[in-house]
């Protein structure tokens, strides 16, 4: 094996490893903030002004991340039943399409995330209950599209490398059958 190879598959291994503890952090993130806000509110009869909002927040960075790892998964909601009909040229042709016009989408919404935390940094919003600014919380919108735009690109290079060994492209992995 080459060490290109496998410095690449030990980079694979650790953004996997990276993904999936921040995505078990910020799960976790919000069970323990729900938890602890409904015993201080039904136990305690007091609740914080933070809770809630740190809970939305984890919920956003977590929905991202997630859809990001959906992405590299190839695992997002799809109806393939006419690629299935077709060869392997079929599916290739169809995931093609499909990772560009997930690009094209994915890098406009990128462009258009980024003027909403311009403005929330040259005002100076702040979040009313955490009181932490407010685009440290708009910054999951971008974060969030640049890493399915990097995942989009992974795919098509392993796409790519797949066609060139003479391998069927993935299909995904499946949720449901």
């Amino acid at each position: 094996m080459s060490k290109w190879r496998l410095f690449r598959l030990r980079c694979d291994r650790l953004d996997r490893k990276v993904e999936r503890w921040l995505l078990l952090t910020f799960y976790a993130l919000i069970i323990l903030t729900i938890a602890i806000e409904v015993f201080r509110r039904f136990v305690l009869n007091y609740s914080s002004s933070w809770g809630e909002e740190m809970a939305r927040y984890a919920f956003i960075y977590l929905a991202w991340l997630a859809a990001a790892a959906a992405v590299r998964d190839r695992a997002h909601i799809r109806i393939d039943v006419l690629v299935n009909l077709g060869g392997p040229r079929m599916k290739r042709l169809a995931w093609w399409l499909s990772d560009i016009a997930t690009l094209i989408l994915a890098v406009w919404a990128l462009w258009l995330s980024i003027s909403p935390i311009i403005t929330s940094l040259h005002f100076g919003s702040i979040t009313p209950g955490l009181r932490l600014s407010q685009a440290f919380f708009l910054a999951a919108v971008p974060i969030g599209f640049a890493l399915v735009v990097t995942r989009v690109i992974q795919s098509m290079l392993a796409d790519t490398r797949r066609m060139r060994r003479g391998e069927p492209v993935f299909d995904g992995r499946k949720l449901f059958d």
